[in-house]
C-alpha cells in the first residue's frame, strides 16, 4: 500500500521550509563573515601616525614645555630681583 498524497505533501512542505530556513541562516552567517572581513580590512588600512610625525609631535610638546618652564623661571627671577631692588 502506498502513501496518501496528503501525507507526502505535508512532509515535502516541511522539508522545503527546513531547507529555506537553513539557506537563510547560511546567508546571514555569510553576510556576517563578509562584514567582519571588511571591518578588519578597514582597521588594517586605517591611517596610522607615522613614526616621523610622532617624533615631530613629541619634539613640539617638549619645546612647549621648555618654553613654559623658561617663562616661569623668568617670572620667578624677575619677582625675586624686583623684591630685592625695593
Amino acid at each position: 500500500m502506498g502513501k496518501r498524497f496528503t501525507e507526502s505533501a505535508q512532509k515535502q512542505k516541511e522539508g522545503r521550509e527546513r531547507k529555506k530556513q537553513q539557506e537563510i541562516t547560511k546567508q546571514r552567517q555569510e553576510r556576517a563573515r563578509e562584514e567582519a572581513e571588511e571591518a578588519s580590512k578597514w582597521e588594517e588600512g586605517s591611517a596610522k601616525i607615522s613614526q616621523k610625525k610622532l617624533d615631530e609631535q613629541n619634539k613640539q610638546e617638549e619645546k612647549a614645555k621648555k618654553k613654559e618652564e623658561m617663562k616661569r623661571l623668568l617670572a620667578e627671577d624677575e619677582a625675586a630681583t624686583g623684591k630685592k631692588k625695593k
